[in-house]
């Protein structure tokens, strides 16, 4: 063996390591390509085979394998035997790897959302018994502020009334009732964002529950299953 070719094939590999990439495709890339040299290096005292698929669409073998060719994919044999030691498969692009990151991701969305709702409840019935409950509790919520919402406006028209009646009086009205007015007219529209911020979540809500019901009838993570558990 060469140990020019070693010593330089080692300080690639050190170099390689220092590498500002952690796991990404670049990392994965420059990785292959000194394996594939330290490979090179001992191919022919270890009897190794590298084969291939060239520009022309043919099935190449060779003790060595040109760098160009790495990304592609391609399988080491025996070289006695030419029986298959391993197949290293074609180098994802970056698109290619944050596709698969995704896919990773909305999977262990799915497992988790399955696992959370064979936690909860034992039949469809307990999902149904738990969105009446849960929506029960979301009304009395929205009633409250319903109530709230009138007793603003109560108050509103009381301020606002009074400070036409200074007025009529011809007097000027003070900061202070000016200010009384504005308070009152942010209360008001602080409630009405409110209710409609809770009409949203109670359609939200029941959203919700239609999807727990179907991931449940399904029961396992197929791709009608990921897209469900991964839709807001």
């Amino acid at each position: 063996m060469n140990p020019r070719l070693v010593a330089s094939v080692m300080d690639l590999r050190i170099r390689s390591r220092r590498t500002a990439y952690r796991s990404g495709p670049h990392q994965v890339f420059l990785s292959v390509i000194v394996s594939v040299l330290l490979l090179t290096a001992g191919a022919v005292q270890a009897k190794v085979l590298y084969q291939w698929i060239n520009d022309q669409g043919a099935v190449e073998t060779s003790y060595s394998i040109p760098p160009s060719i790495v990304h592609r994919g391609y399988s080491i044999l025996d070289g006695d035997t030419m029986r298959p030691l391993r197949v290293v498969p074609p180098q994802m692009t970056e698109a290619q790897y944050a596709a698969k990151l995704q896919r990773e991701k909305q999977l262990d969305q799915c497992e988790k959302t399955l696992e959370r709702l064979n936690f909860l409840y034992q039949n469809l019935s307990d999902i149904d018994d738990a969105e009446v409950v849960a929506l029960r509790q979301l009304d009395a919520r929205m009633r409250n502020a319903q109530q709230n919402l009138t007793n603003a406006r109560r108050n509103l028209s009381d301020q606002e009334t009074k400070a036409a009646q200074v007025e009529r009086q011809g007097k000027t009205i003070t900061k202070s009732q000016l200010e009384e007015i504005e308070r009152a007219n942010s209360a008001l529209a602080s409630l009405e964002r409110e209710i409609q911020r809770r009409q949203h979540d109670k359609e939200q809500m029941m959203l919700d529950f239609d999807r727990d019901r179907a991931l449940f009838q399904i029961n396992e993570c197929n791709a009608e299953a990921i897209l469900l558990a991964n839709t807001n």
